[in-house]
C-alpha cells in the first residue's frame, strides 16, 4: 500500500510538473538557451538543440509506437472475435504507453476468447500475434525512431531505454534516451570538435 501512494503521488507530481513546463514552456526554453550558451558556448547550445530534439523524439516515438500497436493489435481483437473489440483496441493502445502493459491486455483479450469456447488454437493465436507486434513495436520500432532524433545509434537507443526504466522507472523511459544522447553529444563535441581534421 505505501509503495502504490508513493507510485501515484510522483505520478501526480509528474502531471503537475507537465502542466506548468508546457504553460510556460516557450519562456523557459529561451531562458534556458540564453543561459547554456552563456555558460557553455556554442557546445552547450549544440547540446540543448539535441536534448530538444531528442524529447521531442521520445514522446512522439512512445506515442506513434503505442498507437501503431494499439491498432495492429485492435485489428487482431475483429479477426478473433473479441467482444468489445474497439474497447479492447483503445485498452491496448493507452496500454501501451506503460511498460508491459499492452501485454496484460491482449492476454486478457485471449483468456476472453477462451473461456468463450472460440477455441484454444484461436486464443493462442491472437496472444502470439499480440506478441510479436509488441516485441517488435518496442525493440525495434521505437528505438529506431528515437534513436533518429538524437542521432542515437540502436543499441545507445535500446540501452538508454532499458536502463532508464530500471533506473528511473516509467519515467526514466523518457529520461534514458535524453541522458544518453547528451553523453554522446557531450562526446561528439570532445572527439570530433567543430572545425576539427577529425569531425565525423
Amino acid at each position: 500500500m505505501p509503495q502504490l501512494l508513493q507510485r501515484v503521488a510522483l505520478f501526480f507530481f509528474v502531471l503537475l510538473t507537465l502542466f506548468f513546463v508546457f504553460r510556460d514552456g516557450e519562456g523557459l526554453g529561451r531562458r534556458f538557451l540564453v543561459l547554456v550558451d552563456q555558460w557553455l558556448g556554442d557546445p552547450g547550445e549544440r547540446v540543448a538543440e539535441n536534448l530538444a530534439r531528442v524529447i521531442r523524439g521520445t514522446v512522439n516515438g512512445t506515442v506513434l509506437v503505442a498507437l501503431g500497436e494499439g491498432t495492429l493489435i485492435g485489428i487482431g481483437y475483429f479477426e478473433a472475435g473479441v467482444p468489445q473489440p474497439l474497447l479492447f483496441a483503445a485498452l491496448t493502445v493507452a496500454f501501451a504507453l506503460l511498460p508491459f502493459g499492452a501485454w496484460v491486455v491482449f492476454s486478457v483479450a485471449a483468456l476472453v476468447l477462451f473461456f468463450q469456447g472460440t477455441g484454444l488454437l484461436t486464443a493462442f493465436g491472437l496472444f502470439v500475434f499480440g506478441a510479436a507486434v509488441m516485441l517488435i513495436g518496442d525493440n525495434l520500432v521505437q528505438p529506431a525512431l528515437i534513436g533518429g532524433a538524437g542521432r542515437l545509434p540502436l543499441l545507445v537507443a535500446l540501452i538508454g531505454i532499458f536502463g532508464g526504466m530500471r533506473t528511473f522507472g516509467l519515467i526514466g523511459l523518457f529520461l534514458g534516451p535524453v541522458i544518453m544522447s547528451v553523453l554522446l553529444t557531450i562526446w561528439r563535441e570532445w572527439i570530433y570538435p567543430p572545425g576539427s581534421d577529425l569531425q565525423e
